[in-house]
């Protein structure tokens, strides 16, 4: 019973992946507005957002931190500017 039940949600993850991904967020976005207000699921989500940006620039072994300083320096006045 077990393996039928395994080899059946392989088979749907299987054709259409990503139509049943989709649909899974989607439930699960929907509940969590349910649960703790638009705003708040809003929050969560632009922060898993900022934490897979700043999560796959280190992967992609950048050197983040250099980038940032220079970065920084461009935007910044002279006088903000430490060195």
């Amino acid at each position: 019973m077990l393996d039928v039940i395994k080899s059946f949600f392989i088979d749907i993850f299987q054709h259409h992946r990503t139509r049943k991904i989709g649909f899974i967020a989607g439930l699960g976005a929907g509940v969590a507005i349910l649960i703790v207000g638009f705003f708040n699921t809003l929050f969560i989500f632009l922060c898993g957002v900022v934490g897979l940006f700043i999560g796959s620039r280190f992967d992609s072994k950048d050197d983040l931190i250099q980038k940032l300083i220079t970065k920084l320096d461009k935007i910044l006045p002279e006088k903000i500017q430490r060195w």
